[in-house]
């Protein structure tokens, strides 16, 4: 397994990715391109990339966005983010990664803002996209994602919480916390949703969510599955919470095997 960890630079901002290449990779198979979380960076997805890799023999590219990681921070007062701020992310950033890296029609993997920001993408540029894995997505604003957060950001000021942040997100910690937690706290953003963008995604689509999501019921699946406007398989995962790829991550590397047609196993 080959593992390049490099700069992008889009829109004049530098990203900071990593490339996972396996040892038998598939000719001519597509890049899946990973989307981390509201406070995730290459480094907190741990091993599951490599896994993914490992597993489907394609290429993967995970990218930390804009203020995460050892990516460049958010322009002075970009926080709280605009409430458009996911058609930014996809429209300048994943596009523009997308374009800079030459992939051809990428597989998506996006966990939490990360599947919101690629069934964005999905949906704005279709014909771009091979397939989606979406994980714990929100399409619109629930009170059970607003109170998760209100308690998130209780522990982040009661506890070591920040401490561990730092190893990931470095200066930019505090910016990464509260670009998060005061952007969907804002009353205006009550009000978003981008439901009536789902029926313009036409590829196959995966949606997967714990049972015991903190920030999200599966009404969020329902909508997304009734609303899409291709293939879509759903999967809810019991004794499962926020993050399937660390809770039943077995489960979720077998479905995104079969999500992507592969039946046959990776080689030993």
């Amino acid at each position: 397994m080959k593992i390049e960890n490099f700069y992008a630079t889009v829109n004049g901002i530098s990203l900071s990715c990593q490339q996972i290449i396996p040892e038998d990779v598939r000719p001519d198979a597509p890049t899946i391109l990973m989307l981390h979380e509201a406070l995730g960076t290459i480094r907190m997805w741990r091993d599951f990339p490599a896994k993914l890799a490992t597993a489907t023999r394609h290429p993967v590219v995970v990218y930390e966005r804009r203020g995460h990681g050892k990516s460049d921070p958010h322009a002075t007062g970009d926080i709280p983010r605009a409430i458009d701020f996911h058609n930014i992310e996809s429209d300048v950033y994943l596009h523009g990664l997308i374009a800079e890296l030459g992939l051809a029609k990428p597989i998506l993997f996006g966990h939490s803002d990360g599947a919101t920001i690629a069934l964005k993408y999905a949906a704005r540029f279709p014909d771009n996209v091979t397939a989606v894995i979406s994980e714990a997505a929100h399409v619109f604003v629930e009170d059970v994602t607003v109170a998760g957060i209100t308690e998130a950001a209780k522990i982040y000021a009661q506890t070591d919480w920040k401490t561990k942040l730092q190893r990931h997100h470095f200066a930019q910690t505090d910016d990464v916390f509260r670009a998060w937690v005061d952007t969907w706290r804002q009353p205006e953003f009550r009000d978003w949703n981008m439901v009536n963008e789902l029926a313009n995604i036409t590829c196959p689509l995966l949606v997967i969510q714990g049972d015991d999501d903190q920030f999200g019921s599966d009404e969020q699946v329902h909508t997304i599955c009734a609303h899409t406007g291709g293939p879509v398989t759903k999967m809810l995962i019991k004794d499962c919470g926020h993050i399937p790829h660390f809770d039943q991550p077995d489960q979720v590397v077998k479905a995104s095997l079969n999500h992507l047609g592969i039946t046959e196993p990776a080689s030993a």
